[in-house]
């Protein structure tokens, strides 16, 4: 009965649709870490990443764990199985995972935390430190993040247009910056 209302419990923190079950919580005290096993419902249909159409399930892709926000003082790893679509006209593909961008190995829950650790912090290690994280993996949360934003970034037409020329050494050098 614990179980059943601890697997429940994180479904709903993590907002899993039907589609999604817990099928188990972990507390793992040496490592502190809680590892959340995820799956996708079977004769759930998914929809093609490429083209959009509803397709069966061929099969999973190999198991990955996804970094989560932090429970207490625990970080918090998603552990799941994507499912592949079967589609016919882009054939079989993985699709993507309701808590995490495409390709990333951090939940949509967690990279703007960690954003916000990075602005906050006086450096890039000392929030790599804070977050439990490598450089690599703190460099690609930023890296995913001006993405991002570059997406959202709409081009405004250029008004005006300053330049000026300085002297570059003595005589009729100029440069134009």
């Amino acid at each position: 009965m614990m179980k059943d209302t601890l697997k429940s419990h994180y479904a709903q923190l993590l907002g899993l649709s039907n589609n999604w079950e817990v099928c188990g919580v972990k507390l793992e005290l040496e490592s502190k870490c809680v590892g959340i096993k995820v799956a996708h419902r079977s004769g759930v249909r998914v929809t093609c990443p490429d083209c959009g159409t509803r397709c069966t399930v061929a099969d999973h892709a190999p198991e990955r764990t996804w970094r989560h926000l932090d429970t207490m003082q625990f970080a918090t790893e998603i552990r799941g199985r994507a499912p592949r679509s079967d589609c016919t006209k882009c054939g079989v593909k993985t699709t993507e995972v309701p808590w995490a961008g495409k390709r990333s190995r951090f939940t949509i829950l967690f990279e703007p935390f960690a954003i916000e650790v990075l602005l906050m912090s006086r450096d890039v290690k000392g929030a790599s430190d804070l977050l439990g994280l490598n450089w690599h993996s703190t460099q690609t949360i930023m890296k995913r993040a001006v993405d991002r934003g570059l997406l959202r970034r709409e081009a405004e037409p250029v008004e005006y247009v300053g330049l000026d020329e300085k002297s570059f050494r003595r005589g009729q050098d100029y440069i134009t910056a």
